[in-house]
């Protein structure tokens, strides 16, 4: 399999829907080649949701590819918490209410939590085969608010998405708090975490006053240094376990969908409101490059320098940073304008 890793800082940022077929469309050329089979990694929804990317944006960017001769298909793998998703068969029917059947999109959608197993600074990833089977991969992200990473785009497309079950559980444990000691009740962990969960009691935190899903906040927020997480802050478990990925993937590319840039994730029903007007897509040829010009468009847009952070808590570029950092990269971007 031929591999395509290679990274550019350029970013290209489209207003409308038509403009982005036409872009894609001299885009996928240069990338994809006729007879791959592409992977097109999304995520379908929770039931009940109603802002995640759309089954008629995904079949637009699919008749693109299959206008190229591509063999593309839709992938996610099934979430490790209680919901229909946590199956295929559940998941299949989830992405079905949802307007996603292979008659809608006209390729197969596939879910599956079959893996390999690669080893990582301190902990080993279960990557999903099927990203790591195809010749390429095309992450189709919906850019939107996130309770653990502040915001979820590409990186967590693939650090969560293309993670088998047990991995995704493994990065929200690894990132839980453990207190040492040296605490002096400043306040400063039950003020940032995003679930309410700490209380202070005999001049110490506890993590057990509603549920702790490892954003690992209160550690960053501490500052006495008295938090350490399990395993690793998960901004790090996320961002290695994306760039582990990306670099076992063959060839690759990126669309980030701002529109609908909720509160919370794809992952509820009731993802909370809107906070930004929609600000249409944006393309590259990588993962970093396409979260760090969202984050400067939807700066730019809202006058606000965490937009999500304001809501959850959370700031959106710690797991940025960590896989800039990790892939040897800055966090800067030229975003060219179409529309």
């Amino acid at each position: 399999m031929e591999k395509h890793n290679s990274m550019t800082s350029d970013v290209t940022h489209i207003k409308d829907e038509d403009d982005l077929v036409e872009f894609l469309d001299k885009e996928f050329s240069s990338v994809f080649s006729e007879g791959d089979s592409i992977l097109v990694k999304m995520h379908m929804g929770e039931p009940g949701n109603r802002t995640h990317v759309t089954a008629q944006l995904a079949k637009k960017v699919i008749d693109v590819l299959e206008s190229q001769g591509c063999r593309p298909f839709i992938f996610d793998s099934p979430v490790v918490y209680s919901s229909p998703r946590n199956n295929e068969a559940g998941y299949l029917e989830s992405a079905a209410r949802n307007g996603f059947t292979k008659d809608s999109v006209g390729v197969p959608i596939v879910i599956s939590n079959r893996s390999e197993t690669f080893k990582g600074e301190l902990m080993a990833y279960e990557l999903c085969s099927e990203p790591l089977e195809a010749d390429g991969v095309l992450l189709l992200s919906h850019f939107k608010g996130h309770i653990c990473s502040g915001m979820g785009g590409a990186i967590k497309n693939v650090g969560m998405g293309c993670m088998s079950k047990s991995t995704k559980g493994a990065i929200h444990t690894g990132g839980e708090p453990v207190y040492g000691d040296g605490c002096t009740e400043c306040g400063a962990c039950v003020e940032n975490c995003p679930t309410d969960n700490i209380r202070l009691e005999k001049g110490r935190p506890f993590f057990d006053a509603s549920w702790c899903p490892g954003c690992s906040n209160c550690i960053i927020s501490c500052p006495e240094n008295c938090i350490s997480p399990k395993t690793a802050k998960f901004d790090f478990l996320l961002a290695e376990a994306a760039t582990i990925a990306l670099e076992k993937f063959g060839k690759s590319y990126a669309i980030n969908v701002m529109q609908n840039m909720t509160q919370l994730c794809d992952c509820v029903a009731d993802a909370g409101p809107v906070l930004a007007d929609d600000s249409g897509f944006v393309c590259g040829a990588d993962m970093v490059s396409v979260d760090i010009a969202s984050l400067d468009i939807l700066q730019r847009e809202t006058g606000s320098k965490d937009r999500f952070a304001e809501y959850n808590k959370k700031s959106s570029y710690p797991h940025v940073e960590e896989a800039a950092r990790l892939m040897g990269r800055d966090m800067e971007v030229t975003i060219k304008e179409i529309g």
